[in-house]
């Protein structure tokens, strides 16, 4: 085979894992075309740099070059492909150069799966299918992109980078895909590919399936984290609006007397002044909401208290009751989560005169339908789970918002259903039988 071809192929293998595992990471602005730029012009580099002497590796001398000088060169050749491989996913993914060697690490261990599939195969038909026989080559190429994005890749990667939690558990996985590597040139040389290559199978399915479930646990300690200080908030939260509700309460009984007070009022300017303080009080009394759940009129009256301060119209009609079953706090959370991203859409809308928050909460026939919708400018781009990626830039408590909003909706066996329709978001919650729970 001619080494142009032999360096291109290597190039190939390599980069169709490196690709599945890129394709779920957040890139870098113009990162695919620095990407490409370095495949290319590194490839070209490879093309005319003197490393044609490659071809003797494998024999101990021909023309004078020795197998010390081979391997030396054979070595420069391999760098320089990693090399062009770590640049391009550094350049086009947003990972540090550390991330990138370790997407390399991956990559390299997956390539290396196939290349000894194809190694076995070509031994076990007694050479008659050669290992870069289309027969094997096309279907391990595939498998190799197929193996890093569906298996690897989407199972692992969290907003848009690979949870790397343990720096001394990846560095011994490079180190490990290193020595791999080492011995399959040394056991090549010496004429044991096949034998190398069945337990290089096993190691490689090793490292990546250690790498795999030590990023799923990170990924859940993250979650978990991030849960327990979002709960933290919220009690917070919940607690300060119990307050709030309590004192615009006492304004009310306050009110009652005053009124007392004004019948018998003789001078006009302080009778006056008098009612325009009790107006105040009485716009902020009538943005409490009664449903018929505390727990609830304490969420909707702080959200529309809110809305009043942006200038959103809220309407309600709920049935508050048919909330009981729901646990007081996983109430608080839903609907203040639900609401503050219907009045963080509504403050994005610059003529005040069409902001508007409609909630919705009602049983039809034994099934509790709840529905919040506001009007929406643009359209939605949904991750892997369907739901709604968040334009903020607190992007993992603010998207850990809607995760929590279906998981708790699920907890009470609900089905939770986000859409745009006419320039309206909808959020729609569905529990059939609330009641029998």
């Amino acid at each position: 085979m001619e080494v142009t071809s032999f360096n291109f192929l290597y190039m190939l293998e390599m980069l169709l894992p490196a690709i599945g595992l890129c394709i779920p990471l957040k890139k870098r602005k113009h990162g695919m075309g620095k990407a490409m730029t370095i495949i290319i012009v590194g490839t070209c580099l490879l093309g005319v740099l003197p490393i044609f002497y490659i071809k003797y590796y494998g024999t101990e001398m021909q023309q004078g070059i020795l197998w010390v000088e081979s391997v030396i060169l054979m070595f420069v050749w391999f760098v320089l492909i990693w090399a062009i491989l770590i640049f391009s996913i550094y350049f086009c993914t947003e990972s540090s150069i550390y991330e990138a060697m370790y997407i390399f690490a991956l990559s390299y261990g997956v390539e290396h799966i196939f290349y000894c599939i194809r190694v076995l195969v070509e031994h076990f038909t007694g050479g008659i299918i050669g290992n870069k026989h289309p027969l094997v080559y096309i279907p391990c190429l595939a498998g190799s992109f197929l193996l890093a994005y569906f298996w690897f890749a989407k199972g692992t990667v969290y907003e848009g980078k690979y949870p790397i939690g343990a720096i001394s558990a990846t560095t011994t996985s490079v180190v490990l895909m290193g020595i791999v590597w080492g011995l399959s040139i040394v056991m090549d040389y010496l004429g044991y590919a096949h034998i190398h290559s069945i337990y290089a199978i096993l190691c490689c399915l090793f490292i990546l399936t250690n790498q795999r479930e030590q990023m799923k646990r990170e990924t859940e300690r993250i979650e978990f984290s991030q849960k327990e200080q979002l709960w933290e908030k919220t009690k917070l939260r919940y607690e300060m609006s119990k307050e709030s509700i309590a004192v615009v309460n006492q304004h009310y009984h306050d009110m009652k007397h005053q009124l007392m007070i004004l019948s018998t009022m003789s001078d006009e300017d302080k009778r006056k002044a008098k009612l325009q303080d009790m107006e105040s009080k009485i716009a902020a009394y009538d943005a409490v909401v009664r449903t018929g759940n505390e727990y609830l009129d304490t969420v909707l009256t702080e959200k529309k208290l809110t809305c009043q301060s942006n200038q959103i119209s809220m309407s309600c009609i709920a049935d508050g009751s048919q909330l009981a079953f729901m646990d007081e706090l996983d109430l608080y959370t839903l609907f203040g989560n639900a609401l503050d991203n219907a009045i963080e859409a509504n403050r994005k809308i610059s003529n005040v005169h069409e902001r508007w928050i409609s909630v919705q909460i009602q049983n039809k026939k034994g099934i509790l339908l709840v529905e919040i919708v506001n009007p929406y400018e643009g359209s939605l781009v949904y991750d892997s789970n369907h739901m709604p990626v968040t334009s903020k830039q607190d992007t993992g408590s603010h998207g850990f918002g809607t995760k929590s909003m279906k998981n708790i909706v699920e907890h009470y066996g609900g089905q939770m259903v986000i859409k745009t329709e006419q320039n309206k978001y909808l959020l729609r919650m569905i529990f059939q039988n609330p009641h029998g729970r």
